[in-house]
């Protein structure tokens, strides 16, 4: 079966990105980017939310937070894997201070322009 198109779900793709991903981090999240593995040419993306965060429902409110914000961006961005990291403080954040702050980070890694 097929994973969710735009996703990355593999464990060895995972991997990959934390070992040879560039990274940027903010009070809010941390970005991990990387090159797209194999023939992929839509990009893909995931959000990670740990449990240290808290219940299952903050959780899945952290991800869908992120989620928004990187779709408003223009996320799946083409040829790159690009891995969001939930931190403690994104439970509370406005939508705006998300959107400013993944902005900030994904133009430190040169996937948008940062003149959000």
């Amino acid at each position: 079966e097929e994973p969710l198109r735009g996703t990355v779900k593999s464990k060895d793709d995972m991997e990959r990105l934390f070992r040879e991903g560039r990274r940027s981090s903010s009070y809010l999240m941390n970005v991990i980017v990387a090159p797209a593995a194999g023939t992929n040419p839509q990009g893909r993306w995931a959000f990670i939310a740990g449990k240290k965060l808290g219940c299952a429902p903050l959780r899945s409110r952290c991800k869908r937070v992120m989620r928004a914000a990187a779709a408003e961006l223009g996320g799946p961005w083409p040829q790159l894997d690009v891995v969001f990291v939930a931190r403690g403080k994104i439970a509370t954040a406005e939508h705006q201070a998300v959107l400013k702050d993944m902005s900030k980070c994904l133009g430190k890694l040169g996937v948008v322009d940062a003149k959000r």
